[in-house]
């Protein structure tokens, strides 16, 4: 009786010490991206990075992660309820680039919760000067933090130890961990192996762990994941959604008025320049941090790639098809019309050399090889991946046409077709 009454005043009192611990700060700190992939200051990524974490280390109640604490996190966002209440989670977001002798620094704090912007700073230092570099950035650092940072609550009743303050915080499951004991296992293993045996728990899942002749066995084959699993049903709806929109429209366009200037070789013809721009849509990223549970997460520089497994994801049979067949890639069509809608000239911007080999009588057909599919898709028997790229592509795209075509120009249209549908696109208009 003693040892029982010993047990659960050890149970409340930790139970009590969780209750009463005032709420901690997680800072997620990687490695700061070099905007301009410039090689011979790629060294600072790390370093900027490692300054951060040794200027925050030494505040006490705020618990440093690193890439792969992030990874975890935003690959199973249920972690975030398993910490105390009023526990905040910040991404310490840094970038980077070098002018002359300069370096400029931007800063930004994301709260992992919603993902919204808390803080942002710039700062800009002497490439030569290190020591004032660091200077202004754990200065900056500080200051954005300062808002955030977790009051101690101070108890009315004394503290049973000191000790030293831990780099990551137990949470309830660790804490719990260590009060249990291994009678109770014993007792609940048996329970259920009582359970079993009795029809009371059903059948045992024939792919799930289990002991053979003395031999642990888990069915890892392609068999097992044949089925759709209703659990993933949830996440599969996301993906559908998130995936058909980066398929069907991902791409962002900025497009310029032309410019006509006359051929000074042939005063009957323009020569026409039209500047576009094209990019990933910016919330496209964003989308897929919030809303998806991705198993993997890696970065290089301007690319991010996510990846998916079956173990949370049924993978729909027509999102692999066209992944596999490539039926989500499509090629920027331009289309220099009249008043009436009647195409002048039509601009396709495509490797293919089919699409190079066309001629037209009937309107003027320039075949260029400029733009590069930003996003790639790739699918196997276990996992899914998505790659996206965060850049710009600056095109011109110069002609030449004579004068009086050109004058009937009153309007410029650009349009994504899909890669599979172009030939048929464009038979009907050239």
């Amino acid at each position: 009786m003693r040892t029982k009454n010993k047990s659960l005043f050890t149970l409340i009192s930790v139970c009590s010490i969780l209750v009463a611990s005032p709420p901690v700060l997680n800072v997620y700190v990687i490695p700061f991206d070099n905007i301009k992939d410039d090689v011979a200051i790629s060294w600072l990524s790390d370093a900027f990075a490692e300054m951060v974490n040794k200027e925050l280390s030494q505040h006490d109640r705020i618990y440093l992660k690193d890439k792969a604490g992030l990874e975890e996190v935003m690959t199973n966002r249920s972690l975030l309820l398993q910490q105390r209440p009023g526990t905040k989670n910040l991404l310490m977001l840094g970038k980077f680039e070098r002018s002359l002798a300069k370096i400029s620094i931007s800063l930004q704090l994301i709260d992992i919760a919603s993902w919204d912007e808390l803080d942002r700073r710039k700062m800009r230092g002497d490439y030569n000067d290190v020591t004032g570099m660091n200077r202004l950035l754990t200065e900056s650092v500080n200051m954005m933090l300062t808002p955030y940072l977790p009051k101690p609550i101070k108890s009315p009743y004394p503290t049973l130890t000191e000790g030293k303050r831990m780099r990551t915080p137990p949470t309830y499951a660790e804490k719990a961990i260590d009060v249990s004991s291994s009678i109770d296992d014993a007792i609940l293993e048996l329970e259920k192996k009582l359970d079993l045996n009795i029809g009371a728990r059903g059948e045992e899942d024939p792919k799930a762990l289990r002991e053979e002749n003395g031999e642990w066995v888990l069915d890892i084959s392609p068999k097992s994941y044949e089925d759709s699993r209703p659990e993933n049903q949830f996440n599969t709806t996301m993906m559908v959604d998130v995936l058909g929109s980066l398929m069907s429209n991902p791409y962002e366009v900025k497009l310029e008025r032309p410019q006509f200037n006359y051929d000074p070789d042939n005063r009957k013809e323009f020569q026409i320049s039209l500047p576009v721009q094209y990019q990933l849509k910016g919330s496209i990223i964003k989308d897929m941090l919030k809303s998806l549970p991705y198993s993997g997460l890696k970065q290089d520089g301007n690319l991010t790639v996510f990846y998916f497994n079956r173990d949370k994801y049924n993978f729909p049979k027509d999102i692999s098809e066209k992944i596999q067949l490539g039926t989500y890639r499509s090629i920027p069509v331009v289309q220099l019309l009249d008043q009436t809608g009647k195409p002048l000239a039509v601009l396709v911007d495509s490797p293919d050399q089919g699409i190079h080999g066309l001629q037209s009588d009937r309107v003027l057909f320039k075949p260029f090889r400029f733009f590069s599919p930003l996003i790639d898709f790739a699918v196997g028997g276990w996992s899914m991946q998505v790659s996206l790229e965060t850049v710009d592509i600056p095109v011109e795209y110069t002609f030449k046409m004579d004068v009086n075509s050109a004058n009937k120009i009153s309007r410029v249209s650009l349009k994504f077709i899909p890669e599979n549908e172009l030939h048929t696109f464009l038979n009907k208009i050239l």
